[in-house]
């Protein structure tokens, strides 16, 4: 994974058992996935879940210890103190913050907010799948001006509220990580949220409260590499079930060790009659 051109990440909690104290604490998964087809990438798609005790910025640092690409993500301080990706930030989420405000009522400004970030990600309906190059020269003649004028629109706004708004700290998560957001118009690999890592950490999210079965830390290890391999099947329009029972049927009757690859999700339909 981290030898890819462009990776996701996000993370969840993930309650366990506290042997001996009768009751669970709190864990983490992080996931870091990678989705290359909206830009036509050869990687395939897949996503590797890493548990932690904590969700401090030095699981970050040790999670993506080496990696040098692109990496997208939300807002979390965490994610911009490491050193070795280039960050790219999320759309979707800074559309949220608009999203909560116009929904309450009345918002004329988060409204324009969310009509403004609306024709960006219409551009990006357009040539989702085509090759980096057309996305970037896309991006550059249609996106690019919308993003100019969303700033000096945004700042003009700001200066005209309360600081303590909720719409003035909409603008201003938006500003402060502007560099990262504006990222996406330069290079056509990056996409325009985070999507991609939210859809795959989702499934954990809902499924917590039934996944106290792992015991302890070492539990949500083992809970890590089993949600690896089930969201990575997704990805690659597998059934988990089917996937999983052959696998292991094909490991038991002894699958040679230096084939193990022809194994992964994303290899095994190829190779299912091998």
């Amino acid at each position: 994974m981290k030898a890819s051109a462009v990776l996701f990440a996000d993370e969840t909690r993930a309650p366990v058992l506290d042997p001996g104290r009768g009751r669970t604490k709190e864990g983490w998964l992080w996931a870091l996935a990678r989705d290359p087809r909206p830009w036509g990438g050869a990687d395939p798609p897949a996503v590797a879940y890493r548990y932690a005790p904590g969700r401090g910025a030095e699981h970050a640092e040790v999670h993506l210890d080496g990696f040098k690409g692109i990496l997208q993500v939300d807002g979390y301080a965490a994610y911009r103190r490491l050193a070795g990706p280039t960050l790219a930030f999320c759309w979707s989420h800074a559309r949220r913050k608009f999203y909560e405000i116009a929904e309450a009522g009345h918002a004329p400004v988060a409204e324009e907010a969310l009509r403004r970030i609306a024709a960006l990600y219409a551009v990006e309906a357009e040539i989702r799948g085509s090759d980096p190059q057309t996305r970037h020269a896309e991006r550059q003649a249609r996106s690019r001006p919308l993003v100019e004028d969303l700033r000096p629109w945004l700042e003009a706004q700001l200066s005209r509220l309360s600081g303590k708004s909720r719409l003035a700290e909409a603008i201003r998560y938006t500003l402060k990580l502007w560099d990262g957001l504006s990222r996406f118009l330069d290079d056509g690999r990056i996409e325009l949220d985070t999507n991609t890592v939210e859809r795959a950490i989702r499934p954990i999210a809902l499924n917590r409260k039934n996944a106290l079965f792992a015991g302890s830390d070492g539990g949500g290890e083992h809970w890590a590499v089993i949600a690896s391999l089930v969201e990575t099947c997704k990805l690659n329009d597998l059934n988990p079930h089917t996937y999983l029972t052959d696998v292991l049927e094909r490991l038991v009757a002894g699958h040679q060790q230096s084939r193990i690859d022809d194994l992964m999700p994303w290899a095994y339909r190829a190779n299912a009659d091998v």
